[in-house]
């Protein structure tokens, strides 16, 4: 009887602490990297899904490559980026933070970018370029932008979203066009593909964010674990 009062303990112990356990966001990411000139910056779009208001991440790693002195992107700027969730089409699009501060740029919906940043375009796309002719502050090597997005759909993404692809346009120092990063795409949760920048791509993951709660079950197993092993205890 003792035995039981004491699992009876654990247990509501158990379920107070699964109770209390942090729920985390779901989330899918789509990860492909530009390999231009050598440089294997890394591009990643972390989109939160289960959500009619839903928040986007875009960054862009611009790490040192492999027997190179600089990232080839090193000194230039981004003039605009791209992306499109395929046929998740958002209602809105608006920026919360990015390179310079929200407000050094413009986004748009259903637009393509270019040579001269965001034009016409394709359905759902969203694209944002900034208000500056010579783009964002020179490119260092080794560093990493980020652009964070606040996005409304018509009804609840689902945890699943399939393909979609990232876009970029970069400057030179004298404004005009350096480069425009154009993969095939990729899928979330996958790789990327070979497309007209000359790109591959990489891996990429699903999930929540945060830290993994243990599943119930575990929780209770190791629990019983721990009774036998006090009881086993006060025995010997």
């Amino acid at each position: 009887m003792r035995l039981l009062g004491k699992f009876g303990v654990a247990a509501a112990g158990l379920a107070a602490a699964l109770a209390m356990a942090p729920a985390t966001a779901d989330a899918a990411v789509l990860t492909i990297t530009d390999p231009f000139g050598g440089s294997n910056t890394v591009w990643s779009l972390d989109v939160q899904t289960g959500c009619t208001s839903c928040t986007a991440t875009l960054t862009a790693m611009f790490q040192d490559p492999a027997g190179a002195a600089v990232n080839a992107y090193t000194g230039t700027s981004v003039d605009s980026v791209q992306f499109d969730l395929n046929s998740f089409d958002p209602l809105t699009a608006t920026l919360s933070g990015a390179p310079g501060g929200a407000g050094a740029w413009t986004v748009k919906l259903n637009s393509n970018l270019g040579a001269n940043a965001c034009g016409n375009g394709n359905g759902g796309d969203v694209c944002a370029q900034t208000n500056a002719a010579q783009g964002t502050a020179p490119i260092a090597n080794d560093s990493t932008l980020t652009w964070n997005f606040n996005l409304t759909f018509a009804s609840a993404l689902p945890s699943v979203l399939g393909g979609g692809n990232i876009r970029a346009a970069f400057n030179d120092t004298a404004g005009g066009n350096f480069n425009i990063f154009s993969p095939g795409g990729g899928t979330f949760g996958g790789g990327g593909s070979t497309g007209g920048g000359g790109s591959t791509g990489g891996g990429g993951s699903t999930g929540g964010g945060g830290q993994t709660v243990p599943e119930p079950a575990s929780m209770v197993l190791f629990g019983l674990a721990a009774l036998a092993s006090a009881r086993r205890a006060r025995r010997s």
